[in-house]
């Protein structure tokens, strides 16, 4: 792809240096050698994937650069543009959105996604939509200390829970594709991934203990259930809920408090907090974490497209 004296490419190996500078240009001076040389390493190393990094080239020299990551699951993680300064910025961010999303449908992946926060570029959400990833939703990130168990009313029904195993898969997956009827997280996903895709994604996204991955089902009431699954955010003393969902029969009844409580619980002797990020339009979950005494800690912006029409 090409803009006046402008080119678009995936970044050659020759380019890397000048093409992380760019990605890293509103770092400071005295970060960003050290950040180009840790991101070279590592992808050395196998711990990141250079060949989504595409620059925008003019007249000899790197004047945009864009970075993708392959994600389990067949999604990808996209990062806004950076562009130097010029008359041609907007058009040479968007060119930089479009020909990573173009190569992302062609490799098969059926996810593309980016997250905006403070500390994304200022033109960060307008480049993303304009080159094809519409704005979708804002995630508030919250958090909950683990050491104050939460009371659940003793009238609720009961729940009998147990661990993801062979023996539980079959049901596990069930109650996990059940929990999706009618689901206001995220709905731009559903049916976009087979269930296989997301099972990785979520194995992916932390570090994966079966037993930590939970279903439970009301006594006598089989088709009323729930799905809780964490994992341990290696980066932090915390646990994530990755998901927590119910079906169709078990919602509006006060279940997912006792889901909550069921998670502060395995987590309690492990980390003293629990995270989660809810999608701001899904407002019964949203009044489900206020009431089960999680606080806000972050927001970011969800630039998302799918890849529907793509051979799964």
């Amino acid at each position: 792809m090409t803009l006046t004296e402008t080119e678009v490419i995936a970044c050659p190996l020759e380019d890397r240096i000048e093409a992380l500078g760019v990605l890293y240009r509103r770092v400071p001076d005295s970060l960003r050698t050290g950040l180009i040389a840790d991101a070279l390493r590592e992808a050395q190393l196998g711990e990141i994937d250079l060949s989504g990094l595409w620059i925008a080239r003019r007249r000899g020299r790197v004047v945009g650069s864009l970075l993708t990551q392959p994600l389990a699951g067949r999604a990808a993680a996209v990062w806004a543009p950076e562009v130097e300064g010029s008359w041609r910025r907007t058009a040479t961010a968007v060119a930089l959105v479009r020909a990573a999303l173009g190569d992302l449908a062609t490799r098969g992946f059926r996810i593309a996604q980016a997250l905006v926060d403070d500390a994304s570029p200022p033109q960060a959400g307008a480049d993303l939509a304009a080159g094809g990833m519409p704005h979708v939703t804002d995630l508030l990130y919250m958090e909950r200390n683990t050491t104050i168990p939460l009371p659940i009313a003793p009238s609720l029904p009961s729940i009998e829970w147990c661990g993801f195993g062979p023996e539980s898969e079959a049901d596990f997956r069930a109650v996990l594709q059940a929990t999706y009827e009618g689901s206001l997280d995220m709905p731009e996903l559903e049916g976009v991934r087979a269930l296989d895709d997301i099972l990785a994604s979520h194995r992916a996204g932390g570090r994966f203990v079966a037993e930590r991955w939970r279903v439970g089902h009301v006594r006598d009431e089989p088709d009323a259930a729930a799905v809780v699954l964490l994992s341990d955010l290696p980066d932090r003393d915390a646990w994530e809920v990755a998901y927590l969902g119910l079906t169709p029969s078990a919602r509006g009844r006060g279940l997912g408090r006792a889901t909550m409580s069921h998670a502060l619980d395995l987590a309690r002797p492990h980390t003293p907090r629990l995270e989660l990020a809810v999608d701001l339009r899904n407002a019964p979950a949203h009044r489900l974490y206020d009431s089960c005494g999680l606080t806000p800690l972050d927001r970011r912006a969800v630039h998302l497209v799918t890849f529907e029409n793509e051979n799964r």
